[in-house]
């Protein structure tokens, strides 16, 4: 494909390569915009822009200013490094064997969420509570019907049902009652919280089982990657060290 000049500012063509390339440098949601022709042509006036100031910089003699000469010699280097940096980085890879091996070695690094399933009875008063409990226990009325007839919270619309969740979603006194027990049990004394005293009954549990391979695959491979490019950094460190002179000035 012909690289078409597209405009020539002071000399310094700007063509259809550099317009493409500057395209692809964009953030993907700011990329969709100049793709399209009308974007280009925005894209291209503000180039032309771009050089026109460079130009009148170029007249004021910044060149020969000692303060813009020390920003251009630090930007250069820090491009430099970046260059750099992604060519020796870049040629490390983690293969999915790899990272496989490392999963089925240490599964308890990849456990899912330990959760259960709830429902609980909130009321005012303790006395009530414990009442309610005994009467739980001796079937005078099933926990749902209690619950829809004496629970402030909610839930009662669901026999007391707060569905499922995992550790750290409920205040720490439920919580602790709540994954202590059984699936199917209840508390046998109410649960003291800031909100009132509750009845809990815990109707199932989910362990934290190891997930899946192909679940946390990326997970596993990107932390490989960050430790091997991490390890690789400091090696070449050292090496570069006793290649190069490093002075520490006093």
């Amino acid at each position: 494909m012909e690289n078409k000049v597209l405009a020539t500012v002071n000399g310094i063509e700007i063509t259809d390569a550099i317009l493409d390339s500057t395209i692809a440098s964009l953030a993907p949601e700011r990329r969709s915009y100049f793709e399209s022709e009308y974007g280009r042509k925005q894209l291209l006036d503000q180039l032309v822009s771009v050089e026109l100031i460079n130009a009148f910089g170029t007249e004021l003699g910044l060149e020969s200013d000692p303060q813009y000469m020390a920003q251009v010699e630090q930007a250069l280097k820090d491009i430099k490094y970046s260059f750099t940096m992604n060519k020796i980085l870049g040629t490390i890879t983690i293969e999915e064997d790899e990272a496989k091996e490392v999963y089925e070695a240490h599964p308890e690094r990849y456990q899912g969420q330990e959760s259960i399933k709830a429902s609980h009875i909130l009321v005012d008063d303790e006395n009530l509570a414990k009442e309610l409990i005994t009467k739980i226990i001796s079937e005078e009325i099933s926990f749902e019907d209690a619950a829809r007839e004496h629970s402030s919270c909610p839930s009662k619309e669901q026999g007391g049902d707060l569905g499922e969740f995992g550790r750290g979603m409920m205040v720490k006194e439920f919580e602790d009652a709540a994954f202590a027990m059984n699936e199917g049990e209840m508390t046998k004394s109410p649960v003291s919280t800031q909100f009132g005293y509750h009845i809990i009954k815990t109707t199932e549990k989910k362990g934290s089982e190891p997930q899946k391979f192909e679940d946390v695959k990326d997970e596993v491979m990107n932390k490989m990657l960050q430790d091997k490019q991490m390890e690789y950094y400091t090696k070449l460190m050292t090496e570069l060290q006793e290649k190069f002179p490093v002075e520490y000035k006093k």
